[in-house]
């Protein structure tokens, strides 16, 4: 897992150089929104065409990866029982700060596509799921799951019907900009916030803190 780790690291900082490597001395290209249909080649823009793909493998191979180790301990395995998870998988809710990006790329581009990365903060959940790893999952396990899940569930659809409510009420009426951004950011956080607690109120009840 450290090895997953530095790695996503790595692709991180390739993606975020090539990003400001195209802003800074590529016209933005790759990063603004283009038309593909007159899009000519320029050796510039091999940063962005190399780390684009290589963000997305990344992703799809580290899904792929737990849904083999997911896979693997079904098969092996203790039924009776929960997954086995390493706690520093709680360290991809680092790629959430990516969404801070948006502000920048909307002031710059008026794109807000990263404020979708908010999304990721829920992947802090993973810690506690480590924390939980091999627990017996007994009758009690599983009520205190149900509690766990119903109570987030009630604080991300709170936090959603709250955004709905002001932006009905008028909020940011004339600025439809500001609307598209604060709803991408609102139900970003609130699902990351649903995903967190899912797994941080399990913790708090089976370790009854």
């Amino acid at each position: 897992m450290t090895r997953w780790l530095i790695a996503g690291g790595l692709v991180l900082a390739v993606m975020l150089a090539s990003c400001a490597y195209s802003v800074l001395y590529n016209e933005s290209r790759w990063v603004a929104p283009m038309d593909l249909s007159t899009y000519q080649f320029r050796i510039q823009d091999l940063p962005m065409l190399i780390a684009v793909p290589l963000f997305a493998v990344y992703i799809l191979a580290l899904g792929f990866r737990l849904f083999q180790a997911a896979r693997r301990q079904r098969l092996q395995g203790q039924p009776g029982y929960t997954r086995h998870l390493d706690p520093r998988m709680g360290l991809f809710g680092l790629f959430g700060f990516l969404g801070f990006l948006g502000f920048w790329t909307y002031t710059t581009q008026r794109v807000i596509f990263p404020f979708f990365f908010f999304i990721f903060f829920g992947f802090f959940g993973f810690y506690y799921e480590g924390k939980l790893s091999d627990t017996l999952a007994d009758e009690m396990f599983e009520e205190h799951r149900l509690k766990a899940q119903l109570k987030a569930y009630k604080i991300g659809m709170s936090l959603i019907f709250l955004m709905l409510w002001l932006v009905g009420f008028g909020l940011f009426s004339q600025q439809l900009d500001y609307v598209a951004i604060y709803l991408t950011i609102g139900i970003s956080l609130a699902y990351a916030v649903t995903v967190f607690m899912s797994e941080y109120l399990l913790y708090r009840y089976e370790r009854q803190e």
